[in-house]
């Protein structure tokens, strides 16, 4: 496994950071969605794009009775959309929640025309906040409004509105173990997935393994819904979110990648998580030094919710993360992940991918066993103390 953890690392190392150039802004994932494609095929995975634009990368196992094992990640990331011009005056709606400084006076966004070409501009202030939720979101720290003005550096006609905008922040940097970019959430998920599915490409699996690129997650999870609801793999399919997801205590950036027992919407299923357990338990043997937490991830929603809510048993990961949807402590930064808590995700979802079809029962099966040695002696002492 030594060989097959650096060329883990260097492979999901290489896809993220080719990932990072792309424009991500939910119903904006062309870019993601094509890369991920073609990687894929050139894999030798076999690659289907559904009607609404989710990416499905397949690898089949030997035994098309067993239930497959998916791996789940979203390709979009919050921003913004320009949806009215004047001269170098447009107007902005958000996609996805934002932090209070995407509204702020004087922030500053790239707005991506058809040719990719990207367009400076200055936030020049935001909408009111009129309802009681945009309130409750201001007060949380996000904007609250949907509406957002800036002024471009030029006064160029951006041609067919909409088109979509980001933040001014690098595509990717990879320093001092950190991984920082401007949608790490969820371009990590994805990378993970592929660079695992690609190390099993010439590995035989019992079950059949996916990997689901998903669109507009942070509009409501809309490419989860509709994969889950029109059954895009079988329903006997373990689901799997691999996601990015703000620290919270006990799941800590740089402490490993979290087996994540839930989200804020619902908790997980336990005959799931038993894949990435026993993963976990042959990681160890080899590398003891990669670190795994174990936590209820409430503080935002993941896929594997919308997967459970149409039946599906789920669990998930998340790679820790800071200044979540960049929102960072001195406004609009780039988000970060620990580099050694990516990989190590990556490793345990190629080595949880291997378990495909084998239905693993994990650490209750212990509770199973009577242990007759202890249960006669508590039925002699209870005898003796008739």
């Amino acid at each position: 496994m030594a060989n097959g953890l650096q060329n883990i690392e260097t492979t999901a190392i290489e896809i993220l950071s080719d990932l990072g150039r792309f424009t991500a802004t939910s119903f904006w994932e062309d870019g993601p969605a094509g890369y991920l494609a073609e990687r894929a095929k050139t894999a030798g995975l076999d690659v289907l794009i559904d009607e609404w634009g989710n990416v499905l990368a397949t690898k089949a196992g030997s035994d098309s009775s067993a239930p497959g094992i998916a791996f789940v990640a979203h390709m979009d990331h919050p921003g913004y959309e320009v949806i009215a011009q004047n001269g170098s005056d447009i107007t902005l709606e958000t996609l996805g929640s934002v932090g209070i400084a995407a509204g702020r006076e004087g922030t500053t966004i790239d707005v991506i025309v058809e040719s990719g070409a990207r367009i400076p501009a200055t936030i020049s202030g935001a909408g009111p906040i009129e309802t009681d939720l945009a309130k409750m979101k201001k007060a949380a720290g996000w904007l609250g409004a949907d509406t957002v003005y800036a002024k471009l550096e030029t006064d160029l006609d951006l041609g067919d509105l909409p088109v979509p905008a980001v933040p001014d922040l690098p595509d990717f940097v990879l320093k001092q173990g950190l991984i920082k970019m401007r949608a790490a959430d969820d371009l990590a998920g994805c990378a993970a997935i592929l660079a695992a599915l690609e190390s099993l490409v010439n590995t035989p699996t019992t079950g059949t393994v996916f990997g689901l690129f998903t669109r507009a997650e942070e509009v409501g999870g809309v490419g989860a819904q509709l994969a889950a609801e029109n059954e895009l793999f079988p329903k006997d399919t373990i689901v799997v979110s691999v996601e990015t997801s703000s620290v919270l205590p006990g799941a800590e950036i740089g402490e490993g990648v979290v087996i994540r027992t839930g989200d804020r919407a619902a908790t997980f299923d336990y005959e799931a998580e038993v894949y990435l357990a026993e993963a976990a338990k042959v990681i160890r043997t080899e590398y003891p030094d990669i670190k795994f937490q174990r936590q209820l991830m409430s503080a935002g929603g993941c896929e594997a919710s919308a997967f459970k809510a149409f039946g599906y048993t789920v669990t998930g990961t998340a790679f820790p993360l800071g200044a979540w949807h960049n929102r960072g402590e001195n406004g609009v930064e780039l988000e970060f992940i620990s580099k050694d808590d990516f990989v190590g995700g990556a490793l345990l979802i190629s080595e949880a991918a291997k378990l495909a079809g084998t239905s693993p029962s994990g650490a209750l099966a212990q509770l199973t066993v009577t242990p007759s040695e202890q249960g006669a002696r508590l039925a002699s002492n209870r005898s003796r103390h008739k």
